[in-house]
């Protein structure tokens, strides 16, 4: 197949640090290239792939959520990635880029995809997060193409907007090869993500408190979320020095997934729908267990008791009967607890059933595949339908 993939300008490929739309780009690019398949990557000049690379930002325009709003500069980015697609032949198009995307690739013949990264639901402005006040307008636009072909990336995410056209459902993969897998028992909680409110680094800090285990924070602060930072957590974190370290965000794979794999759990308590978590899944490629709330996929990804525990967040809240019967932060102390103390023989065993359910369910070769599976679905369709007419 010859297949055009649109990735955002905000980060270069393959990222280093945050970029979880990016990295997912990434590897489904190397891997259609190593399948053989004709590839054209649109991202920024500084992307390095394997694949035929084109381009209109020489570099990246950063991860900073206040370039994010102008809607020009994303402008640019598709209309010179229609522009190829219009003049050279292409069997699919795949966007992961951009809900603005689908006004320009809903006027071309060829078939196309859209990946949708990020969260449906209408109730996530109720965070009062400044990036979250204009999800109503993403929304409309959905609802406007909801005919058009998409995949969702959890089954959970589709609930958001059930209306429109899922194709299927495929889960975010790593590379597990790449990442070392370790039996040994850590001696400290992990968390690692984008420091965020909806995130829940606030959560695991009291956490760590409330039990006195160490806690290793890593994560990226975006612009948007600096104050949050500086008034929420930093504080907490000077108070705490003894038990609670800020490492930073970690540019290096091997260094992250070695302080994912050092770690006793990884804490996961959001207070958002997250359509995925790739976080999940780098842990227990590495063999650490994860305690997280039951938002989102999370319970789509976790296999309570087996690779973690899954935690209701609230008494009127109630997602699951879960193994853990408290709600809230007493529930993940109860998590906590529970993995701290488990003999040897059974955190052994944990942590080798968390390697296995990834090597099972969330590898890239497996996401690759199954994306290809797609297109091969939609190009069959159009062809069907054309023939029809």
């Amino acid at each position: 197949m010859k297949i055009a993939i649109l990735s955002p300008p905000w980060i270069a490929l393959p990222p280093t640090g945050y970029g979880g739309t990016e990295r997912v780009v990434f590897e489904l690019t190397e891997g259609l290239v190593k399948k053989g398949h004709q590839v054209t990557l649109f991202a920024t000049g500084d992307t390095k792939t394997s694949a035929r690379l084109k381009y209109y930002y020489k570099n990246a325009l950063g991860n900073d959520w206040n370039k994010k709003q102008s809607q020009y500069l994303a402008l640019y980015h598709i209309h010179n990635f229609i522009s190829l697609v219009k003049k050279e032949k292409f069997n699919i198009i795949h966007n992961h880029s951009f809900y603005l995307t689908l006004f320009f690739l809903s006027l071309i013949n060829t078939p196309f995809l859209t990946t949708l990264h990020n969260p449906l639901y209408s109730k996530i402005k109720e965070l009062g997060r400044a990036d979250d006040r204009n999800i109503e307008e993403k929304r409309n636009i959905l609802i406007y193409f909801k005919n058009y072909p998409f995949v969702s990336i959890s089954n959970h995410q589709r609930k958001g907007l059930p209306q429109l056209n899922y194709i299927k459902t495929i889960y975010n993969g790593v590379k597990v090869d790449k990442i070392k897998f370790s039996q040994k028992k850590g001696t400290y909680l992990a968390w690692l993500g984008r420091i965020s409110p909806k995130k829940g680094v606030d959560l695991a800090i009291k956490v760590a408190l409330k039990l006195n285990l160490p806690l290793k924070i890593s994560g990226y602060i975006d612009p948007l979320d600096q104050q949050f930072f500086d008034e929420k957590i930093k504080p907490l974190i000077e108070k705490n020095s003894s038990t609670i370290t800020f490492l930073g965000e970690f540019k290096d794979e091997e260094k992250k997934n070695q302080f994912l794999g050092d770690a006793l759990l990884t804490l996961f308590p959001l207070r958002w729908h997250e359509p995925f978590g790739i976080v999940m899944i780098e842990s227990l490629a590495a063999g650490t267990p994860v305690v997280a709330f039951a938002q989102g996929s999370v319970p789509e990804v976790i296999k309570d008791g087996s690779t973690g525990f899954i935690v209701n967040p609230k008494d009127t809240q109630i997602q699951e009967d879960f193994i853990i019967k408290k709600t809230g932060i007493e529930g993940l102390h109860e998590a906590v607890e529970r993995i701290y103390s488990m003999p040897e023989n059974e955190y052994r065993q944990i942590r080798h059933n968390c390697r296995l359910h990834v090597e099972k369910n969330f590898t890239v070769e497996r996401m690759v595949e199954e994306y290809e599976k797609v297109y091969y679905q939609i190009i069959n369709s159009k062809s069907e339908s054309q023939i029809s007419k």
